[in-house]
């Protein structure tokens, strides 16, 4: 039996376990001056489902060209880590297709960048590419990654998965959802705060309307079995 709970807190404030080693993405988020809209974001966390030790990560974006003319706009994908000073930065692979078709992504910088908070070293090498969208047009945005299941805690016995909700723009629908899958079983895990968290034996859910992405951090921490 696995012991899990979920947590979604401002990064600034909330309790991850002690001596957090972690990789995680995140929302991607199109830069531009012209209005482009998020109608919605959809994300699953697929917890062992192909793979013991891993997450399988899905994500569906929709955005909304809302002016008159074509934009070209810059697409920012986080990829970061959690770690300490001996850790490297996060180098995990991960696709991409935009309006169905293959996205090409490359390194946001020619460097990545680190800083330390406490305990903590804060990594990151975020990918992008370049996107347009034609006039009153909306595209969709698919992402896809496999990461090891992270780790904390005492002796880093915890067990972490995370995904990073940070932007400038309101999203018109959100869904989160975490799913134990494959052998794993948890007891049924609590959600904080109170966002209306769906909780059963196989995954939690949650949906947000009007949603402002200000740097939160969604997290599961479990105990696995033998612990």
């Amino acid at each position: 039996m696995i012991t899990a709970a979920i947590a979604l807190m401002m990064l600034g404030s909330q309790k991850l376990p002690e001596n957090p080693s972690f990789d995680f993405s995140g929302l991607p988020q199109l830069r531009t001056p012209e209005k482009i809209d998020v109608l919605s974001h959809s994300v699953t966390l697929n917890i062992e489902a192909t793979k013991e030790g891993y997450v399988d990560v899905s994500s569906t974006t929709v955005f909304k060209n809302s002016t008159n003319s074509p934009i070209k706009a810059t697409l920012l994908i986080p990829r970061r880590r959690y770690g300490d000073s001996k850790s490297s930065f996060p180098n995990f692979d991960i696709t991409a297709t935009w309006d169905k078709a293959p996205l090409k992504l490359i390194a946001a910088s020619d460097h990545g960048f680190s800083e330390t908070v406490g305990n903590v070293v804060k990594y990151s090498t975020d990918l992008s590419s370049q996107v347009r969208l034609a006039e009153g047009s909306t595209y969709g945005l698919r992402i896809t990654y496999q990461i090891p299941i992270g780790k904390g805690g005492y002796e880093q016995k915890q067990r972490l998965v995370g995904y990073l909700f940070d932007g400038d723009k309101t999203i018109g629908t959100v869904n989160i959802t975490y799913r134990y899958g494959g052998k794993t079983v948890f007891s049924l895990p609590e959600a904080h705060p109170n966002l209306g968290w769906q909780i059963g034996e196989k995954g939690a859910f949650v949906r947000e309307e009007n949603y402002w992405p200000d740097n939160q951090l969604t997290f599961v921490a479990f105990y696995p079995g033998g612990f």
